[in-house]
């Protein structure tokens, strides 16, 4: 666990973080403010554990970008503008919405972010496998389906994953044999499904920021306890260079900009990634006050290479480990005592010694959740990002 303690910087920044809801907009502001930046957040819910943080000095409630797009990025424009701010760090899918309207902010604001053709490129999970297919990176068999003459041509001879083509961890990835029945399957216009060949091996995620096609910060780490063998609940950084080779080459190709995350599997086969996320993932919450994360995105000059965090960090979403962590399928194996060894060994992203806040009134700001997702007649997991999400629709 790290201590909150407000730094300097030589040349402090006003920084606007999205999505304050987040735990990764929270360990983000913490990091730049820990720096000396001033940090405003904005979201579509009153009250979010960033809200309550004392790393940041403002917080805006904005309309819901997933139903009111153009609203909202008019008001975070008019934000930018009205409190002179230097940049601006999308943490969701509002990266994409922003991106689509990025004309809509004042030119002497940074968005760290990518045009939004590539964006979208990226995040629809169909097209970035076409994308590494165009380049001659080796990925595992898919095809796209969307309706009914397209199930009826699948020719997978052994097991595959079916998923939307934007979709995210909350939601399900189905394990398909050949010749099961698909009549259950919807088709929406702007959201195909992605069929991709199964794999077993083992899982890693990673996190990068990324400067005009230059890694500026990174991390990787193995998918250990999670939520339906995807979302990951804890977090212990890895060195494996064949990712961090994949990943430089792969962004330098396409000159991205922003926050990027990668999933990667590893078998007898090889190295294959099997979808990426432009945004921010949770690789950010290994790093600590000491890293100097903040110099990667404002891509301000980095004598000692490569910002990384150290190699004995243990983080963990603490609410998710009892939630869900200690269950037989999360646990993988494990015993009950190493589920317990694990917790006790790992820090709760949450808590922050000298920001306390966040953790104490956790179950207010996730009130502010429940009320979403009554509002909006999904569970919890999915109603944490709902009105966040973006499924392909142009605006």
């Amino acid at each position: 666990m790290h201590f909150f303690e407000p730094g300097r910087s030589a040349d402090p920044k006003h920084v606007l973080i999205t999505f304050g809801r987040s735990f990764l907009t929270l360990e983000l502001s913490r990091l730049m403010a820990a720096a000396g930046h001033r940090v405003t957040l904005v979201d579509s819910i009153p009250i979010g554990v960033g809200r309550i943080s004392r790393s940041s000095s403002a917080f805006h409630l904005v309309p819901p970008p997933k139903f009111e797009p153009r609203a909202y990025c008019e008001e975070l424009a008019r934000i930018v503008a009205a409190e002179k701010v230097d940049l601006v760090i999308p943490i969701h899918e509002e990266t994409d919405i922003i991106a689509m309207m990025a004309d809509h902010f004042p030119p002497d604001c940074a968005l760290f972010l990518s045009d939004f053709e590539l964006e979208n490129r990226l995040h629809h999970k169909y097209e970035f496998q076409r994308l590494l297919t165009e380049r001659g990176i080796p990925t595992r068999k898919y095809a796209q389906v969307t309706g009914p003459e397209e199930v009826a041509a699948l020719d997978f001879t052994g097991t595959f994953a079916l998923k939307k083509c934007y979709s995210r961890g909350s939601q399900k990835v189905h394990k398909v044999r050949p010749g099961d029945s698909l009549s259950w399957l919807d088709f929406e216009p702007d959201n195909p499904w992605i069929a991709q060949e199964w794999a077993t091996g083992t899982n890693y995620c990673t996190y990068s920021v990324v400067h005009e096609g230059r890694i500026r910060a990174h991390t990787a780490y193995p998918v250990d306890y999670a939520i339906d063998g995807s979302s990951c609940l804890n977090f212990t950084p890895v060195q494996h260079e064949r990712i961090f080779e994949w990943i430089r080459d792969f962004v330098a190709d396409i000159n991205f900009t922003g926050q990027i995350g990668f999933d990667f599997i590893e078998d007898e086969h090889g190295l294959f990634c099997i979808e990426a996320n432009p945004r921010a993932t949770s690789g950010i919450m290994l790093f600590g006050a000491d890293d100097g994360i903040d110099r990667a995105f404002f891509d301000a000059p980095e004598p000692a290479g490569i910002i990384e965090p150290g190699a004995d960090v243990h983080r963990m979403i603490g609410l998710g480990m009892l939630l869900y962590g200690w269950r037989r399928k999360s646990r993988r194996g494990r015993s009950m005592r190493q589920f317990i060894r694990d917790f006790r060994r790992s820090d709760d992203v949450i808590g922050c010694r000298g920001d306390q806040l966040p953790l104490v009134l956790l179950p207010v700001a996730y009130g502010g959740i429940l009320r979403s997702c009554l509002r909006y007649k999904v569970g919890l997991a999915e109603g944490f990002m709902h009105d966040h999400e973006w499924d392909g629709h142009r605006i």
